[in-house]
């Protein structure tokens, strides 16, 4: 019954990948694929397509990454008569012209419970934030920020050991059953959109730079939050004698010291109240390794030493 349905993809990163599968799998027809342009990486500054881009190309699917989307590229997925349009981390604002384009509009895979976490990054806030909870809401996207009426829902619990990719990988593979088994539903009218209630909304405004850099005057728990919230990208930081060093995996302590001081071995740094072991570091301009291997190197991170100075 879905191939009767004409379907464009939306999305560019890797996690995106598992819906856009199912999808295939599932029996839709898919007439195009969108995804953001090929992006110059590397030493030899060689263009690389995204990896929606490279999966869409070696399944000999109609792939578009237009840079704007203005009048021509309007035109062009007009051109595709969609029945529907799926979105996933795409990276680019869909203008309103465009949102009923397709027969039942644009459908969202949002990784938060809506109405909680709207925005750019809500992933990473759901973590940082401290939350029990995150999830996903299959939604029909209109003009607002994240506004549209919902589809379906599913709730994913975050524990102690949750970091952003964890959480994302977990959202997009329990994705695929979700927009898959309601999908159709609302397409053949079975669910009817609720409505969010915007009362209850939060935001989850983009990451800057600026919050990256370690304060360690926070708690050690805040601070862990971010570090597990901020992983891999873009990763909580601090510089020490000129170079700086990438914090990938801590773990809470109760030993205490002045911010920054280094309080144990192999490293374990004071905040305002507790401490961090670190886990896992990355020295500026190296690989990500255990602290174990960092500190067969040479270093001056000895116990009493303060890291802010």
């Amino acid at each position: 019954m879905t191939k009767k349905y004409r379907l464009v993809f939306f999305g560019s990163p890797e996690f995106a990948l598992p819906p856009l599968k199912t999808l295939y799998l599932g029996g839709y027809k898919i007439v195009g694929i969108y995804s953001q342009e090929p992006k110059k990486k590397s030493r030899g500054m060689k263009e690389i397509a995204t990896p929606v881009h490279q999966w869409a190309e070696s399944q000999l699917l109609p792939v578009f990454t237009p840079s704007k989307l203005d009048d021509l590229s309007l035109e062009q997925f007009q051109s595709l008569r969609p029945d529907i349009a799926v979105l996933f981390a795409y990276g680019k604002i869909i203008p309103a012209n465009w949102l009923n384009v397709p027969l039942y509009g644009f459908v969202n895979i949002h990784a938060s419970l809506l109405p909680k976490w709207r925005g750019a990054a809500p992933v990473q806030r759901a973590i940082e934030n401290g939350d029990k909870s995150s999830g996903i809401t299959i939604m029909k996207m209109n003009e607002g920020l994240d506004e549209g009426p919902i589809i379906a829902s599913q709730e994913i619990p975050i524990s102690n050991d949750t970091t952003g990719k964890s959480l994302i990988d977990k959202m997009s593979y329990d994705s695929c059953s979700l927009l898959f088994n309601n999908l159709e539903k609302y397409l053949s009218g079975k669910i009817s959109p609720l409505q969010q209630d915007n009362s209850s909304s939060t935001y989850a405004s983009k990451i800057k730079k600026s919050e990256t850099k370690i304060t360690w005057s926070l708690s050690a728990s805040e601070i862990n939050q971010k570090i597990r919230a901020f992983y891999p990208y873009p990763s909580m930081w601090f510089l020490y004698e000129g170079s700086r060093f990438k914090i990938l995996k801590a773990r809470i302590s109760e030993l205490k010291g002045s911010p920054g001081e280094v309080v144990d071995t192999p490293l374990t740094i004071a905040c305002k109240n507790g401490s961090l072991d670190i886990i896992e570091i990355q020295p500026e301009g190296k690989k990500a390794m255990t602290i174990k291997q960092f500190l067969l190197g040479k270093h001056s991170f000895t116990i009493g030493k303060n890291i802010n100075g």
